[in-house]
C-alpha cells in the first residue's frame, strides 16, 4: 500500500451543519479514504486517502454527486470565483430590497383604498405590476433557495430552503391567480418579503463567513520569494521553491531565512519570536540549525539547506493549522438543530391544512390560499434570523470595542469556554524590548551609562540598540558619535573603539572588573527574568542596563477580570522560565509553562480538551497559529504575525489585554440573545400556524405577522448595541 496522501477541497453549497455532516459520511464512505473533516467556517474538507484507490477527482466526484460543489482548493484559483460570489449575494439582496419595498407599497395602497377606493381600472393595473415587479424577486433573487430545494430533494431530504421555495412559489402563484380573477386580498408582496428578509439573513450571515481568511496560505509569506545560491559561477539569485538540500545559500542581515538550514560560515543572531515566542534574538553560530521564516539580524552567515520549502519548519506548522482548522465544531448551530426538524413540520402542516379545506367543501383558491398562509407565517424567516441579527448587532458592538469577531460560531465558542491560555510575547506582554532598570557603578551615573551605551550600538537596528535610544530619547539625551566603527560581536555584543556593551563576557575578556554591589543587584533582575546588558568604558565598568518584554498596562487588571468571569488563566511561551515565570507572578497568574515549542502548545491545548475544557488560546505569533487553530477559540492580538491574526476567530485590537474579557463577557451576552430569539421565533409559530391553519389568518396578514416576527427578533438583538465594555 502506497503512503496516504492528504488533500484540501474547497465547498460550495453548506448551509448547515446537516451539510457538514453529510459531506464527512460521504467522503468517508468512498472507498481509498482513511479520513475526511470538514470545516463549516472556511467551507474546506481536508480528506487523507490511499492514491492507489483515489484521487482527487474521485473526492470531488463523491461530494458533487451530494449536489454541492467541490473544488481542490487553490487560494489563488478561488479568490476571483469568492469575490464574484459575494458581489452575486449582494446584488441579489439589494435587489429584492427595492423590488420588496415597492411591492409592499402598493400593497399597503390598495389595502388602504379597498375595492372601491380607487377605480377598478387603476386598481388592476397597481395589482399586476405588483405581480410584474414580484417575478424577479421570486425567480432571480430567490434562486438559491430553489436551488437548495432541489439539491435537497435530490438527496432524498427536506431542507430548510424547501418551505422557504414553496412559501415564495405558492405566495406568488396564488397573488397571480387572485389578481387574474380580481379576488379580495390576494396580493404577491409577501413572495417578495420573504426573498427579502431571509437573503438579508444568509447575506449577514455569509458576510460573517467571509472574514475568516485562510491561514495556511499566510506562512509562505514569512519565507522571502528568492534566495542567493552559491554556485560555481559565485552567487545567483533564484526561486526558494528551486532550493535543494545540500545547497548554500548566503542570507545578508535583515533578510529571512529561506528555509531550515545549518550555518557553514559566519556567526549571527536571528530573530525567532514569530516562530518561538523567544522575544530576544538568539546566537546561531558554525554548526547551529535555522530556521526557515526567521530573521538574521546581526551579520552575514552562509547556510547550507537541510529541508525543501515544503518539508521544514513551516510546512509541519502548516500541517498543523490545516489539520485543526478542518476539524468540525464541537458546539453545532442551535438554528441548524431546530431547523432539521421545523422543514419537515411546516411542509406537513401545509399541506393537512390544505387537503382539511379541501375536505371540508372550499375552493381550491381558497385551500392553496390557506396552505399558502401556513407557509409564509410559518417561514423561518424569524428563526433564520434569530442568529444573524444577534451575531450582526454583536459585531458591530465589539468593532467599536475594539474586538474583530470573524465568525457567528465565535459567539458560541467564546461563551461556552471555561480555560484561557495566554502567550507571553505580545500578548500578555508588549511584545518588544525596554529598559526596566538603568544601574550605575560608584563614580558613573545613568546617565553616563545610557549616552555611553547608545555610542557604542550607533545605528544598529539590534532590539537592544532601540531600546536604549528609546530611553535616551525620554531623558532628553544625546550619545555621542562612536570612537571607531561599531563592531558586533553575535551572542555576546558590540564594541567601538574604548566602549563594550554585552554580556558579562564581554567585559571579562578585556580584563574589565564589575563591582560587587552592581553584579549582585544584576543578578537579582536577571533572576526576575531581564535580560543584561553591562557597560563599559576604557577599561572600567559603568554599569548595567536591564531589558526586558514590559508586561501590557493592563495585565493584572485582566486577569482579575477572567478570573472573576470564571475562567482558569493558563500562560504559555517559549520563552524561558525566568521571563514566563516573572510576567505570570506580576500578572497575578499562578499556572505557566516555558520554552514550550508550537507543537508543544498544540498538545498542551488537545489535553485540556481531553479533559473536558473548553480552550481559548491568545497569542500574536507564527508560534501561536497551529494552538490558535487547535483550540476551541484562537484569539490573536491585531499587532502579532499575519499568520496568528488569520488563525484565529477574534481579532483584538484594543491595545489592551481586558479585551479578553470583554470579548467572553460579549459572547455570553450574544447567546442569550440568539436563545431569547430562538424561544420566541418558535413560539412564534405555535401561536401564529394554528391560526393560518384556521383560516383566522390569511396570507396578508400572515405576512404581516410573519415580518413583524423578524422585526421583533432584529429589535430584540439591537440591545446588543447597548453593551458595554470594561474600562
Amino acid at each position: 500500500m502506497s503512503a496516504a496522501l492528504e488533500a484540501g477541497l474547497f465547498l460550495d453549497g453548506l448551509h448547515c451543519a446537516g451539510c457538514v455532516s453529510r459531506v464527512e459520511r460521504r467522503l468517508r464512505e468512498e472507498p481509498g479514504v482513511d479520513e475526511a473533516s470538514v470545516s463549516f467556517t472556511s467551507h474546506r474538507a481536508l480528506v487523507r486517502y490511499q492514491p492507489d484507490q483515489v484521487d482527487v477527482h474521485g473526492l470531488v466526484a463523491a461530494v458533487e454527486s451530494l449536489g454541492f460543489g467541490a473544488v481542490p482548493f487553490d487560494p489563488d484559483a478561488l479568490e476571483r470565483p469568492a469575490t464574484t460570489a459575494a458581489r452575486e449575494a449582494l446584488a441579489r439582496v439589494l435587489v429584492a430590497g427595492f423590488l420588496a419595498g415597492n411591492v409592499m407599497l402598493l400593497a399597503l395602497g390598495l389595502y388602504l383604498a379597498g375595492p372601491d377606493g380607487m377605480p377598478t381600472e387603476m386598481r388592476r393595473g397597481l395589482r399586476w405590476l405588483a405581480v410584474a415587479l414580484s417575478l424577479p424577486a421570486a425567480t432571480w433573487c430567490a434562486a438559491p433557495f430553489w436551488r437548495g430545494a432541489w439539491a435537497g430533494l435530490r438527496r432524498r431530504e427536506i431542507s430548510i430552503d424547501l418551505p422557504i421555495s414553496l412559501g415564495i412559489g405558492t405566495a406568488f402563484v396564488a397573488g397571480a391567480i387572485g389578481t387574474w380573477s380580481d379576488a379580495p386580498h390576494v396580493f404577491v408582496d409577501s413572495a417578495a418579503m420573504i426573498v427579502f428578509l431571509v437573503l438579508l439573513g444568509r447575506t449577514l450571515e455569509r458576510g460573517a463567513r467571509a472574514r475568516a481568511a485562510g491561514a495556511v496560505e499566510r506562512l509562505a509569506t514569512l519565507a522571502p520569494e528568492t534566495a542567493l545560491r552559491r554556485g560555481a559561477a559565485g552567487l545567483e539569485e533564484v526561486p526558494v521553491a528551486t532550493l535543494e538540500p545540500g545547497d548554500r545559500v548566503v542570507v545578508p542581515p535583515g533578510s529571512a531565512f529561506p528555509a531550515d538550514g545549518v550555518v557553514l560560515a559566519g556567526c549571527t543572531e536571528v530573530d525567532e519570536s514569530l516562530l518561538t515566542g523567544e522575544s530576544l534574538p538568539l546566537l546561531r553560530e558554525v554548526g547551529d540549525a535555522v530556521t526557515g521564516g526567521s530573521r538574521n539580524v546581526a551579520t552575514e552567515v552562509e547556510i547550507e539547506i537541510s529541508a525543501r520549502v515544503g518539508e521544514g519548519t513551516l510546512a509541519r506548522l502548516a500541517a498543523l493549522l490545516e489539520r485543526a482548522e478542518a476539524q468540525r465544531p464541537r458546539v453545532q448551530r442551535t438554528v441548524d438543530r431546530v431547523a432539521r426538524v421545523f422543514a419537515p413540520t411546516v411542509l406537513l402542516a401545509a399541506a393537512g391544512t390544505a387537503i382539511g379545506w379541501l375536505v371540508t367543501g372550499h375552493g381550491a383558491l381558497d385551500s392553496a390560499l390557506a396552505a399558502t398562509a401556513v407557509l409564509i407565517v410559518a417561514c423561518p424567516c424569524a428563526l433564520g434570523l434569530a442568529t444573524p441579527a444577534a451575531v450582526t448587532a454583536a459585531l458591530g458592538r465589539a468593532a467599536a470595542a475594539g474586538l474583530l469577531f470573524k465568525s457567528g460560531e465565535a459567539f458560541e465558542r467564546c461563551a461556552a469556554a471555561d480555560t484561557v491560555v495566554l502567550d507571553k510575547t505580545g500578548t500578555l506582554s508588549e511584545g518588544r524590548l525596554a529598559v526596566r532598570a538603568v544601574l550605575a557603578a560608584p563614580g558613573s551615573t545613568e546617565d553616563d551609562v545610557i549616552t555611553c551605551a547608545v555610542s557604542a550600538e550607533g545605528a544598529s537596528v539590534h532590539p537592544v540598540a532601540e531600546a536604549l535610544r528609546a530611553i535616551a530619547g525620554e531623558r532628553g539625551l544625546r550619545a555621542p558619535a562612536p570612537p571607531a566603527p561599531p563592531e558586533i560581536v553575535p551572542g555576546r555584543g558590540v564594541l567601538a573603539g574604548t566602549l563594550r556593551v554585552g554580556s558579562r563576557s564581554l567585559l571579562d575578556e578585556a580584563g574589565v572588573s564589575v563591582p560587587e554591589e552592581l553584579q549582585a543587584e544584576a543578578d537579582r533582575l536577571a533572576r526576575s527574568g531581564a535580560s543584561l546588558a553591562f557597560v563599559a568604558r576604557e577599561g572600567r565598568a559603568l554599569g548595567c542596563v536591564a531589558l526586558d518584554d514590559p508586561l501590557r498596562a493592563d495585565a493584572a487588571a485582566a486577569s482579575r477580570a477572567l478570573q472573576e468571569l470564571g475562567l482558569e488563566t493558563i500562560v504559555v511561551s517559549g520563552d524561558h522560565r525566568h521571563a514566563v515565570e516573572y510576567a505570570a507572578r506580576r500578572s497575578g497568574i499562578a499556572a505557566f509553562r516555558a520554552e514550550a515549542t508550537p507543537e508543544d502548545k498544540v498538545a498542551f491545548v488537545q489535553r485540556l480538551q481531553q479533559d473536558g475544557h473548553r480552550v481559548i488560546v491568545a497569542g500574536d505569533g507564527v508560534n501561536d497559529a497551529a494552538a490558535l487553530a487547535a483550540a476551541d477559540l484562537g484569539l490573536a492580538m491585531a499587532r502579532g504575525a499575519d499568520v496568528a491574526m488569520h488563525a484565529a476567530e477574534v481579532v483584538v485590537r484594543a491595545p489592551r489585554l481586558g479585551a479578553l474579557g470583554d470579548a467572553v463577557g460579549l459572547s455570553r451576552t450574544t447567546l442569550r440573545r440568539i436563545r431569547e430569539n430562538l424561544t420566541f421565533a418558535v413560539g412564534y409559530n405555535v401561536i401564529a400556524v394554528p391560526l393560518a391553519m384556521s383560516g383566522i389568518l390569511g396570507p396578508l396578514g400572515a405576512a404581516a405577522a410573519m415580518s413583524l416576527s423578524s422585526l421583533v427578533v432584529t429589535g430584540n438583538s439591537v440591545r446588543l448595541l447597548r453593551w458595554k465594555p470594561s474600562a
